[in-house]
């Protein structure tokens, strides 16, 4: 019985990590498209443009997305929990 309370209190602290992972993720997000939106607002070849456009917010953005799929199928799917 210990030991089931054990793994159901180390199972509840891994999802709640991952919870956690995956608002600070969101957040990441938002200000990202916040970024990118704020970048568009500036017409080409705008110096505080091309500075935005180094940052290379769009790849970083595919990347916060590709872990926040991650993280929600994990949550979904919490293989072993």
């Amino acid at each position: 019985m210990e030991r089931e309370d054990a793994e159901f209190r180390a199972a509840n602290e891994r999802i709640t990590s991952m919870a956690e992972e995956l608002r600070k993720a969101e957040l990441v997000r938002d200000r990202l498209e916040a970024l990118a939106q704020l970048m568009g607002s500036y017409p080409e070849g705008h110096d505080m443009r091309a500075r935005l456009e180094d940052l290379h917010v769009d790849r970083a953005l595919e990347g916060v997305n590709e872990d926040i799929r991650h993280l929600t199928d994990a949550l979904q799917h919490p293989r072993g929990t």
